[in-house]
């Protein structure tokens, strides 16, 4: 199965969070980029999945087990990419470490993907 998808995902997504993060600090926001980014990130989580599944690795093999933690990084990144606008509003320093957490695990998922289709 082919990682090129995997790839272009990752790196739209990481593209446009950089952007996002550039937005943020100058207090803008726009909320169809936005979007976009929520709809790649969950692109990357749809086609890591499927090289997991389809893509013929055994259980025991390292880069399974190193996608496998690719996957952790990117649900931990969607989860506190989320659940940051929810806390926003009241609690202004918890939704700034959670967007922190979404940047640290969002990078550090987007390189082990890179790591995982050179690989591949």
């Amino acid at each position: 199965m082919t990682t090129f998808p995997v790839v272009l995902f990752a790196t739209a997504a990481a593209a446009l969070g950089a952007y996002l993060l550039l937005l943020w600090f100058r207090k803008e926001r726009k909320p169809v980029l936005i979007g976009f980014h929520v709809l790649l990130g969950l692109g990357v989580a749809e086609s890591l999945a499927a090289i997991l599944h389809l893509g013929g690795l055994d259980d025991d093999d390292a880069l399974k087990r190193l996608a496998l933690v690719a996957g952790a990084f990117l649900m931990a990144a969607l989860a506190s990419g989320v659940s940051a606008p929810l806390f926003g509003k009241a609690y202004r320093n918890t939704a700034n470490t959670l967007l922190a957490v979404h940047v640290a695990a969002g990078l550090a998922a987007v390189l082990i993907v890179f790591v995982v289709a050179a690989r591949r």
